[in-house]
């Protein structure tokens, strides 16, 4: 073994003879090989002199292996593949070992995580951060940061982000066209057009227990449209159609700039809701390095929020 490089062919000609003897021809083999018919040919030449056996006989225009190279083609085709995979493993253990997933709900992603991606990948530039949406309340994995919404339960995988705080926001141009300010009572705010997020999620707060935890009671308008995320939510709000709920840590950023205003200075919170990481399995000192990151953004969040 201490002479190895002497006692093999030349790699490519081993290449260049497993994809001719299994495609068939040498045409095929230098098209998969993104090579040319002649430099294939020349490697199957090269092995040829280096084994000191003929290993393909011409038979008009096609080539056809000698029976000493189809003995040698099944001795090493399993090697070779052997090689392939055990290279491939390697390359994509090396990749994945520098990749965090993060599954997080909709909402938090867009106004709160996905802004701080720049800050996060000049930090570690290392890192691949693959980030994925669902708002499901069941998602479960093994490989991933969890960023979801719901009941707190602070344990040795689950940590707190934010606690609920809610609000209710308009666009300023809305705001002054209709006489709202920071001043306005939720009762004044409930007289206007209220725009409202699909309600099948109980885990949410909606219009009907905002304006409970006020003490009112939520007029019945069969003329509602239920928009099916947060994102859209906020969105006809900035475009002027109404006044929504705000979760004052995913809205610091708006109402900071001015874009939203905040149109009350009633905040409702419900004990043990919020926004929460679940490491889950995941814990790697990358995934960890994030975790790190990601609750001391938060952190820093609540310190500059309004009502803190």
């Amino acid at each position: 073994m201490k002479r190895l490089i002497s006692k093999l062919p030349p790699h490519k000609a081993l290449i260049a003879f497993e994809a001719v003897v299994r495609l068939g021809t040498v045409t095929a083999a230098a098209k998969e090989l993104t090579s040319t018919q002649p430099a294939v040919s020349q490697h199957l030449k090269n092995l040829e002199a280096n084994l000191n056996t003929q290993l393909f006989k011409r038979i008009g225009r096609l080539l056809h292996p000698t029976e000493a190279a189809v003995r040698y083609y099944h001795s090493i085709e399993p090697l070779l593949s052997s090689m392939a995979l055990a290279s491939e493993q390697l390359r994509r253990e090396e990749s994945n070992a520098n990749l965090v997933n993060i599954v997080s709900n909709c909402g938090l992603a867009h106004f709160w995580l996905l802004p701080m991606i720049p800050d996060l990948q000049a930090k570690f530039p290392q890192l691949t951060i693959n980030v994925m949406l669902s708002d499901s309340a069941d998602y479960h994995s093994d490989d991933s940061l969890l960023l979801s919404f719901g009941k707190l339960a602070d344990s040795a995988t689950k940590h707190t982000l934010f606690a609920e705080q809610v609000c209710a926001v308009s666009s300023a141009e809305y705001a002054a066209d209709h006489n709202l300010s920071i001043g306005s009572s939720p009762a004044q705010v409930a007289q206007h057009s209220l725009i409202h997020m699909d309600e099948s999620d109980s885990r949410w707060l909606n219009w009907r227990n905002w304006l409970q935890y006020c003490d009112l009671q939520l007029a019945e308008n069969k003329n509602l449209v239920l928009l099916g995320n947060y994102h859209s939510v906020i969105s006809a709000v900035q475009q002027g159609q109404g006044v929504a709920l705000g979760w004052l840590c995913l809205m610091q950023h708006l109402l900071e700039s001015g874009k939203l205003v905040q149109v009350s200075n009633t905040v409702v919170s419900r004990e043990g809701y919020g926004y929460f990481i679940d490491t889950g399995g995941a814990s790697s000192a990358n995934e960890l390095l994030v975790v790190d990151y990601l609750k001391a953004a938060a952190a820093k969040n609540l310190a500059n929020l309004p009502n803190n």
